[in-house]
């Protein structure tokens, strides 16, 4: 083989090897909402409502002021066998966005297979949060601006709570639905949403734990005039399976903040309840704009699907 067709082989090897760019770090406008730039502080609190645990964080100014602020809400349900500590970075994002983040228990344990009862639960511990962050830690928050998420399990309870909150007319009602790898789905409980609710259901390339069919059919079943399928992609360097909004390893996956993060979970979380407090009408650019999809690197973003 001459020295022409070596380096032309070559060439052909170098040009068929996948796309391979460092990992980006979180962006550096501070109006990005995966950017790790705050306006606020964070205040953690424990405590229990209706005898289960109940986390929440709270936005805490840096500087006092006489001004009143109603916050937006994100309830955030955690994945099997998941507590709250392997969420913790992403809740603590939430607050220093200026978002009230919940994070009830909802379950009764490992083998608690009572759906509907957990999106019951779901509901009314927010419901008790609410009523105790707004009395007893001085913290308003906006009842119209509430939105429900969560993930694998937690997004499956997310969607069943929707359902049962507007089915039984329960006082807290979410405005906006956010779900990341649901690792179930009931019909039944999605068609009785209200079509007004925003939805957007995340699926990812590399998730071996649930089906991409669950994610598809909870956005199929659900009444939203607005709703969108996001298919998330994998960095080259780094694969987006089942555990990818995890903040910190355990045994079963996950690990820590990355740029699924600052592009993909932060980002879209925080845009949803931004969304909210400015009327609800899908028009935030992060999640439902131009800057849906980016992911941080020129050229690369992921896959979506949207009904408007």
């Amino acid at each position: 083989m001459n020295h022409q067709l070596i380096l032309a082989f070559n060439l052909l090897i170098i040009l068929s090897l996948p796309l391979r760019a460092e990992l980006p770090a979180s962006p550096v406008d501070m109006f990005h909402p995966g950017s790790k730039i705050y306006f606020y502080g964070v205040r953690a609190e424990h405590f229990k409502c209706n005898n289960r645990d109940v986390d929440v964080f709270l936005p805490l100014k840096k500087a006092p002021t006489a001004e009143s602020e109603n916050f937006p809400v994100i309830v955030y349900g955690h994945g099997q066998a998941l507590g709250m500590d392997h969420y913790r970075l992403t809740l603590e994002h939430l607050a220093q966005k200026g978002i009230v983040a919940i994070f009830p228990n909802y379950d009764k344990g490992f083998f608690d297979r009572d759906w509907r009862r957990m999106g019951r639960d779901y509901v009314t511990l927010t419901e008790c949060a609410l009523k105790k962050i707004n009395e007893d830690f001085d913290v308003l928050t906006a009842s119209d601006q509430i939105v429900f998420s969560g993930h694998s399990k937690g997004a499956y309870v997310a969607s069943v709570a929707a359902g049962v909150a507007f089915l039984e007319s329960l006082p807290v009602k979410p405005r906006s639905i956010l779900l990341f790898e649901a690792a179930g789905v009931d019909k039944k409980s999605n068609e009785v949403i209200d079509s007004n609710v925003n939805l957007t259901v995340v699926y990812s390339d590399k998730d071996k734990i649930v089906s991409r069919d669950i994610s598809e059919d909870i956005y199929t079943s659900t009444p939203s005039i607005r709703k969108q399928f996001i298919f998330l992609k994998s960095y080259p360097e780094l694969g987006a399976n089942h555990f990818w909004p995890l903040t910190k390893s355990s045994i079963v996956g996950g690990g820590t903040e990355s740029s699924y993060h600052y592009f993909s979970a932060w980002k879209w979380l925080v845009a949803a309840a931004f969304d909210l407090k400015t009327g609800g009408h899908a028009d935030n650019v992060y999640l439902y704009g131009d800057q849906t999809t980016d992911k941080g690197i020129v050229g690369f973003h992921d896959d979506l699907k949207r009904n408007w």
